[in-house]
């Protein structure tokens, strides 16, 4: 009796042994679908922020251009003024 004894305990570690494998594996693949989602989610939400920057970045730059406009034609030499002091500031610090 001992002889067809251990053959059947080997045949059922065997079976627990890829029970616990397949377990093993079926948790890593659900551990790695959530982590895809949360990256995708994550990287829809960059972009959503990264497209309001844009947006903002769009209208402070028509605001300065609408400014600039202005300031030349009510006072240009006020303007061509800051204009060359900003210059040689910019010279400047590029130099350093």
């Amino acid at each position: 009796m001992a002889g067809t004894d251990t053959p059947d305990r080997i045949r059922a570690a065997s079976h627990d042994m890829t029970d616990d494998a397949v377990d093993a594996g079926m948790r890593a693949m659900h551990s790695l679908e959530r982590t895809a989602a949360n990256v995708q989610d994550s990287g829809e939400r960059l972009v959503a922020k990264g497209s309001e920057l844009g947006d903002s970045m769009q209208k402070v730059a028509k605001n300065f251009s609408n400014a600039v406009d202005k300031s030349v034609a009510e006072q240009p030499m006020t303007t061509l003024g800051m204009a060359v002091a900003a210059g040689f500031i910019l010279g400047a610090i590029w130099k350093a």
